[in-house]
């Protein structure tokens, strides 16, 4: 073989390797692309939030509002009104705040400011405010009148704003009713000639929900007393924050519920939410975040529900395969069927606490036969066996049966998560970490409110005043 032979033997075989790199390239991109195609497809199957949202921001967006130098701001938020109810004169300043120059102020102009609210009968109600803005003749600062029912920052486009309980209205038809906020400014005109932008609800709940305002302070009250409860059911969903997966947890006790939304989903965010001295019982599924050994310490009392479902699912795989392994799955879930309806008998008068304990025990006895036995053929069925096993020995699929005021299943999180659900549906969840604090902070307090027995409306108008 000549030098000639050699040299195009290596031409080819440098060429078949750059084809082969060139290959190799092309399938990373297509497994890539493949493995993002299969995330999206198994975040829809589990209903994840927002499968159609964007992955990334926009590299340089536009920011919101008017342009400098693009006219007068024509369009306020509310708009300024037509039908003035009432007319209140504040009264004329006298002391300058900046130099503190005392005495009579030079008159510059009268600006006016309104807020707009609900009577009583659901009538609109405008109030305007003459406020007197006065000038010092010392240091020739402009000095606004000052009256309890405005704000400091009430003038100018930010003039006209929102009555407590016209806010408390909107707030409500939004957090306790799951109506889009872009449909309420629409509402409130049919029902009574009320126009508000969807802008102007959103910055009112920021300002209802910022930190150091009542909300927050009532919030982390309620958080307080959920953390001394003496059962607290736990569960959660997706959520989205900007471009970011996000989950939004529940906890609630029987009569306080707390929404807190998080970037990650965690021990960690359970052990915050509980606190570090809590005493009471964790009611919660089997997700692998509290078999935590930092939550080892917890009482718990997992959902027989979803044990239910659990060994139903494996019965049903178990149907098309020969033999009698489906009987398996459904001798656990008729057990725990069974555990349930003796749980409701107990709290709705049928049977007597003594009569409970004997038919607890009796449960006890059944469930034990079938988890203490000798490894199962079917690999589903031992993976069944072996993950109840594991809690029934640390404690945590019985514990309602020594107190009957402990419920057995996690519906109540889960029916606390249904609006959260239905507004993540409706809407692009939140666009960034303030707007899921502010949605958080405001949902707990309705929520909390109704399930009193309350009225939303007036609990978050008592926060504003």
């Amino acid at each position: 073989m000549t030098d000639k032979d050699l040299f195009e033997i290596i031409r080819r075989q440098s060429e078949q390797i750059d084809q082969l790199i060139a290959e190799n390239k092309a399938l990373k991109a297509e497994i890539a692309r493949l493995k993002k195609r299969i995330e999206e497809l198994e975040r829809r199957e589990r209903k994840s939030a927002a499968p159609f949202s964007r992955e990334k921001r926009t590299a340089d967006p536009k920011p919101p509002g008017r342009r400098p130098g693009e006219g007068t701001f024509a369009h306020k938020s509310p708009p300024t009104p037509q039908q003035i109810t009432q007319t209140v004169q504040v009264a004329t300043p006298n002391t300058c705040p900046r130099c503190g120059f005392t005495g009579p102020l030079i008159f510059t102009r009268q600006d006016k400011a309104w807020v707009t609210e609900l009577a009583p009968q659901n009538a609109m109600q405008v109030t305007e405010y003459h406020v007197p803005v006065m000038e010092c003749p010392q240091c020739h600062h402009a000095v606004r009148g000052d009256h309890p029912d405005l704000n400091a920052d009430q003038v100018g486009a930010t003039a006209h704003r929102l009555g407590p309980v016209l806010h408390a209205t909107l707030q409500t038809l939004h957090h306790e009713l799951g109506l889009p906020v872009r449909r309420i400014g629409r509402v409130m005109n049919l029902l009574g000639g009320i126009q508000v932008t969807q802008s102007a609800i959103t910055q009112a709940a920021r300002r209802l929900a910022a930190d150091g305002s009542a909300l927050s302070a009532h919030v982390d009250g309620l958080q307080t007393q959920v953390q001394q409860a003496p059962f607290v059911h736990h569960d959660d969903t997706g959520w989205r924050i900007g471009t970011q997966n996000a989950w939004v947890g529940t906890f609630r006790s029987a009569d306080t519920v707390v929404f807190r939304a998080n970037l990650r989903h965690t021990n960690v965010e359970v052990r915050e939410g509980l606190g570090q001295n809590f005493t009471g019982v964790l009611v919660s599924d089997r997700f692998s975040s509290y078999n935590s050994r930092f939550l080892r310490d917890v009482r718990q009392q997992k959902c027989l529900a979803h044990l239910i479902r659990n060994a139903d699912e494996v019965a049903a795989g178990e149907q098309r395969r020969p033999g009698r392994g489906e009987l398996y799955g459904q001798r656990v879930a008729q057990v725990f069927r069974d555990g349930i309806r003796l749980h409701r008998d107990v709290t709705t008068g049928v049977c007597t606490r003594e009569e409970y304990a004997q038919q607890g025990e009796e449960l006890t006895l059944r469930l034990d036969a079938l988890l203490n036995r000798a490894p199962l053929q079917s690999k589903a069925n031992e993976r069944l066996r072996l993950g109840i096993l594991k809690q029934r020995v640390l404690d945590r699929l019985w514990r309602f049966l020594k107190d009957p005021d402990l419920p057995p299943t996690n519906n109540a999180a889960e029916r606390s998560l249904r609006t959260v659900v239905m507004a993540r549906k409706v809407s692009q969840c939140s666009k960034n970490a303030v707007g899921a604090q502010t949605y958080m902070r405001i949902k707990s307090t309705v929520e909390t409110a109704r399930l009193r027995g309350q009225d939303p409306v007036a609990v978050l108008t008592g926060l504003m005043r």
